[in-house]
């Protein structure tokens, strides 16, 4: 475990990385992100002591942060318009043909 003041360093740096990025990163999508991220995984880990708990202190010590993330990651549907029904198009009837009866029928 870090000091405090590191912790709290390292923590807004990277929310501000998954706010970048727009979702919140995996450990594995941090750690191939190498020479991007400013904060190494080991360090990290170091000082929060796993990636759940590290997450889980960003959503409670940053809630601002952490709901801007959020909003990145499921943003909110577009509304749909309202479809206008379509007149139901009328079978057009056709007149029966006559039959026409043979002399041999009757």
């Amino acid at each position: 475990m870090g000091s405090i003041r590191r912790r709290d360093v390292a923590l807004k740096a990277i929310a501000m990385h998954m706010l970048e990025h727009g979702k919140v990163l995996t450990k594995r999508e941090y750690e191939l992100m190498k020479g991007k991220a400013e904060v190494r995984v080991g360090t990290l880990m170091n000082m929060f002591g796993s990636w759940s708990r590290m997450l889980t202190i960003m959503e409670s010590s940053l809630p601002e942060v952490w709901a801007e993330i959020k909003e990145k990651e499921n943003p909110k549907p577009k509304p749909v318009p309202p479809k206008v029904p379509k007149p139901a198009v009328k079978a057009s009837v056709k007149p029966a043909t006559a039959v026409k009866k043979d002399k041999d029928d009757e």
